[in-house]
């Protein structure tokens, strides 16, 4: 079944919008009487039929709750730099978003190389691998921040930070099963000792994610994959 996410939902029916309805409607060639599936983002997946298609608007009326959950299951929220090469970000954001993450945080450091991102581009590759893995809670991506902002933000109840300096603990020895965390994961030419100490007198945990060098999307994606497999345990 074709898969769509909008929060608009009215009474008994849910109408997509603006780019949501021009790809069901342009791209995909729905039609009248077709039955799509829609997430909201929110926990809620719905099977609805198409009836009415305008220019700018698809309205369905929803059939039944497929699948619904009222707690979030993806814990780890990700502070991390973008990459001098935009693709490795986005890769990084579409795996990311598979796995299942809550929150990312795009962040500028010392040694962070590239200095801007392109918000509403990285928002549909969250967007669209959202609704490909269908998840139910679909991650909150940030606008780019200076890291001091994230450390001193505490909505977390455990904070890591991973870089290349001394002997750390693993990441899944580290972290407690099914809290709430955040890991922040440096530039390629990895945090400042500064950087380093401002988080750890804020009670971030220095954290190991295995014996190899990691790139930053890479480490990225296996900090991700450590939380959700020691969450299913």
């Amino acid at each position: 079944m074709k898969r769509f996410y909008s929060k608009n939902i009215q009474s008994n029916y849910i109408y997509l919008e603006d780019n949501e309805a021009q790809h069901c409607t342009k791209v995909l060639r729905c039609k009248q009487g077709d039955k799509i599936e829609i997430l909201n983002g929110e926990g809620k997946r719905f099977e609805a039929e198409i009836q009415a298609i305008n220019k700018h608007e698809v309205q369905a009326q929803i059939i039944r709750i497929l699948q619904t959950e009222t707690v979030n299951k993806n814990k780890l929220s990700v502070a991390i730099c973008p990459t001098k090469n935009p693709a490795r970000f986005e890769w990084f954001l579409e795996k990311v978003t598979e796995i299942g993450v809550h929150q990312i945080f795009p962040i500028l450091t010392t040694r962070t190389e590239k200095q801007s991102i392109k918000q509403d581009r990285m928002q549909n590759i969250v967007l669209s691998a959202a609704k490909q893995s269908s998840q139910l809670f679909f991650p909150i991506l940030h606008e780019l921040q200076p890291l001091k902002n994230v450390i001193e933000s505490d909505n977390f109840e455990q904070h890591f930070i991973a870089h290349c300096k001394d002997e750390k603990q693993h990441l899944k020895n580290a972290y407690s099963p099914n809290q709430s965390a955040i890991i922040l994961i440096g530039p390629e030419g990895d945090f400042t000792s500064e950087e380093i100490n401002i988080a750890l007198n804020k009670n971030y945990i220095p954290v190991s994610l295995g014996n190899s060098i990691l790139r930053v999307e890479t480490a990225g994606v296996v900090a991700c994959s450590i939380i959700q497999m020691v969450n299913e345990i």
